[in-house]
């Protein structure tokens, strides 16, 4: 049996980067991605179902009303992601829930998390956009706001010389936009990590103090290796599946594991300009347009951050007109809509805030991931709260809002985080402040589901920046 110091289960942030920093420190590194290695020439300038399929892995809540999704290779998500790059705000670090729980261990605070945000910055050269960058539904989105009074900030990106193509979310096959197949994972290969594509971990096991890991390899062959060491990084929803999947040989699971799954408070929604007001052409430019918004994020702890995208997938949004639009979401009026405004009038735009984890991943009894992420009273509001920040920008530009949902909430995005979280409560938190799974030595979560809440932006600088910091634990501990 082939043996490592540790073995790490999922190649995206969470996985990739203590894959680095653990190589580096001289371990012996195997890393399993279920997805394939892809090149450049993988990534086609193609919105079709068919190429997506290849790049991404959906999912769809037990009552059909969200939809998850993950980037699919090796790299993960930071292939195929809109590429912002955010640091957290301060607030988010000192977010209390609904029974006034401090969600983020009290010792980790913005002012710990700088220096590895500042790392993972400079490791994947991440700057600001120039406003020759920002699309033209950004430009449009901050006139709006500067019309109010209020103000946009250009965002962070690991994207340089971009060629405006429209096709962030394809991924880049021109190399502008940098993923962690540019930086952590050669690097970390070059120190001699080794990266097993196409290898879907089933379940793991106690071996003494160490761990064996089972997975069936490209050829569909089962194999097992062993650790000293794990880490499971195979993100928000598929971590949890394997622990669930794990607990014949694991009967003190945390009973946390898969509970608390937060969406990052994510909200879709559109704007109609009104013809006075320059075109916003959506198709064009990089898919998060370049701009984020602040301005309300101390009164509603909300960001919020213009997009662009194909038509196909605007028309296919459950969207409906609470003014002089249609009214049916996805009916033929919807379609018909889109036709007519979608390149001048239209452009999406996505509301990040900070809600409680009520959401749960589950196994059925084929260890295939299910989810729920319940309509209850305080999601509601809070999308209430959304929709009226949104409206009030429309309104105050004689522009149109167009909602998602209806009495559904249909729209989860790509940022589910908080189904293995850290924290300081060991009953309310499945692993500790430094990632550790509670009751199972050497066992660490690093990814999106030790993001213990929303984190008020777009999440993977947060992510990245934790992996950070949790790796220079294990390394710190010997």
């Amino acid at each position: 049996m082939e043996a490592f110091d540790f073995v790490i289960v999922g190649s995206g942030f969470g996985g990739s980067i203590p894959a680095l920093r653990l190589a580096q420190a001289g371990r012996k590194v195997l890393v399993l991605e279920q997805g394939e290695r892809l090149t450049p020439q993988d990534f086609p300038q193609d919105w079709s179902f068919r190429a997506q399929a290849r790049l991404f892995t959906t999912y769809t809540s037990k009552d059909y009303h969200v939809i998850l999704r993950y980037g699919r290779g090796l790299g993960g998500g930071s292939l195929t992601y809109a590429a912002a790059m955010l640091r957290a705000p301060s607030a988010v670090f000192e977010y209390r829930d609904r029974d006034d729980y401090r969600v983020w261990p009290a010792a980790v605070t913005r002012s710990v998390m700088d220096p590895y945000f500042a790392k993972v910055e400079e490791e994947m050269t991440i700057e600001r956009a120039s406003w020759s960058d920002v699309p033209r539904a950004g430009g449009v989105f901050a006139m709006m706001l500067d019309k109010m009074g209020k103000t946009a900030d250009r965002g962070m990106y690991p994207i340089h010389d971009c060629m405006q193509c429209g096709f962030c979310m394809c991924g880049c096959p021109f190399g502008r936009k940098k993923h962690l197949g540019h930086n952590y994972i050669p690097d970390a290969e070059q120190k001699g990590a080794q990266f097993r594509t196409e290898c879907k971990v089933h379940h793991i096991e106690k071996d003494g103090d160490g761990w064996l890991v089972r997975y069936k390899d490209v050829h569909g062959i089962a194999q097992v290796v062993h650790g000293d060491g794990l880490i499971v990084a195979a993100g928000a929803l598929e971590t949890p599946a394997v622990l669930l999947r794990s607990k014949p040989w694991l009967p003190d699971l945390h009973p946390q594991v898969g509970k608390n799954l937060n969406n990052n408070g994510d909200v879709a929604f559109l704007f109609r300009i009104p013809e006075t007001m320059p075109a916003t052409y959506p198709y064009m430019g990089r898919n998060n347009a370049g701009v984020i918004t602040y301005a309300f994020w101390e009164e509603h702890r909300i960001t919020i951050h213009p997009g662009a995208g194909p038509p196909a997938l605007v028309a296919a949004m459950d969207v409906y007109s609470e003014k002089d639009g249609p009214k049916v979401p996805l009916g033929y009026d919807f379609k018909h809509y889109v036709r007519d405004n979608y390149a001048k009038h239209l452009f999406p735009a996505l509301a990040i805030g900070l809600t409680d984890g009520e959401g749960e991943v589950t196994v059925n009894a084929d260890g295939i991931v299910e989810f729920v992420l319940p309509l209850n009273d305080r999601m509601k509001a809070y999308i209430d709260r959304v929709a009226g920040v949104g409206r009030q920008i429309a309104e105050a530009n004689g522009a149109e809002l167009l909602r998602t949902g209806g009495d559904t909430f249909e729209h989860g995005d790509a940022h589910p985080l908080g189904t293995c979280r850290i924290g300081d409560d060991d009953s309310r938190a499945p692993c500790t402040p430094d990632g550790e799974l509670r009751g199972q030595k050497n066992l660490y979560i690093t990814d999106g589901a030790a993001v213990p809440g929303g984190t008020g932006v777009n999440p993977s600088l947060t992510i990245a920046a934790n992996a950070e910091r949790i790796a220079a634990h294990i390394l710190a501990k010997g």
